[in-house]
């Protein structure tokens, strides 16, 4: 949640420019989400004075899709993410964890992308891979 309103805030002055952020949780629900991605940005004292938003809720609704991709649980994995987990560590050499940041690629991927591929074309994707590379070892 931090790291996405650091997205977000990093165009609050040029909104023109603003690339539709997306976040996968993949342990809550989407409201959740922008509830903590709003409560984090009040925290920080975020003034939206100057924007043409009620609340910094409606500020956050506004600039972040996110996305449910707990499938089974909060670190309970499928077979199919794990077998995307592994197939993508061989052919890019990037290993991905099953706790976090695998989960949430294979469901941008899976459900995402080849679902709404129309939405996604000609675009620039950059997929940040937060590290939790420790939940390989548990």
């Amino acid at each position: 949640a931090g790291i996405t309103i650091g997205f977000v805030l990093s165009y609050i002055t040029n909104a023109e420019q603003m690339p539709k952020i997306h976040a996968v949780g993949v342990c809550d629900t989407p409201e959740y989400f922008y509830n903590e991605v709003a409560n984090i940005a009040e925290e920080m004292g975020l003034d939206i004075s100057s924007l043409e938003v009620e609340s910094i809720l409606d500020f956050v609704r506004q600039n972040l899709i996110p996305h449910q991709g707990k499938g089974l649980g909060y670190a309970v994995s499928t077979q199919e993410e794990l077998d995307f987990i592994t197939k993508f560590a061989i052919e890019t050499g990037i290993v991905l964890d099953p706790v976090y940041s695998g989960k949430a690629l294979h469901h941008f991927i899976t459900h995402e992308l080849d679902e709404h591929p129309d939405l996604y074309e000609n675009s620039n994707i950059l997929f940040w891979h937060t590290g939790g590379s420790l939940g390989n070892y548990e």
